[in-house]
């Protein structure tokens, strides 16, 4: 039944703040197992029974839809993850930039090592939507 276990905790990795998670693997494995136990009854090899079970249970959107107000959640929870992800390659690309014009046109700007500014002005980008993510993954 660890392989029931290890398919749901998948499954809802990034959908659930940790408690909600905790609570909602126990019952979707619970389930699973009984209906895993049926499987078996009427004849069915264990191995086979937990694939079959698994293939029937769906996938992480038949599981929201059980969970309406959760579904909204992880949604934003999706799009905060997004938006981290976006800021942080929009961050690496205009430092690189940033970086390659500074030492490109050395001798214009007369060893001044001015993306620094820049490095340190945009790190505020990345990290405020990391505060954003954290906060509505909570």
């Amino acid at each position: 039944m660890n392989k029931i276990k290890s398919f749901i905790s998948k499954l809802l990795k990034d959908y659930f703040n940790e408690e909600d998670k905790k609570e909602l693997i126990e019952l979707l494995t619970i389930s699973l197992e009984e209906k895993v136990e049926d499987l078996v009854e009427q004849g069915t090899p264990r191995d086979e029974a937990i694939e079959k079970s698994i293939q029937e249970f769906g996938d992480t959107e038949d599981v929201l839809k059980a969970f309406p107000d959760k579904q909204k959640r992880a949604s934003l929870i999706n799009k905060r993850k997004n938006q981290l992800l976006y800021s942080i390659w929009g961050y690496i690309i205009i430092v690189g930039l940033a970086i390659f014009i500074n030492f490109t046109f050395f001798e214009i700007f007369a060893k001044i090592p001015w993306f620094v500014i820049v490095c340190l002005g945009l790190l505020f980008w990345p990290i405020t939507m990391l505060y954003r993510y954290l906060l509505i993954k909570k």
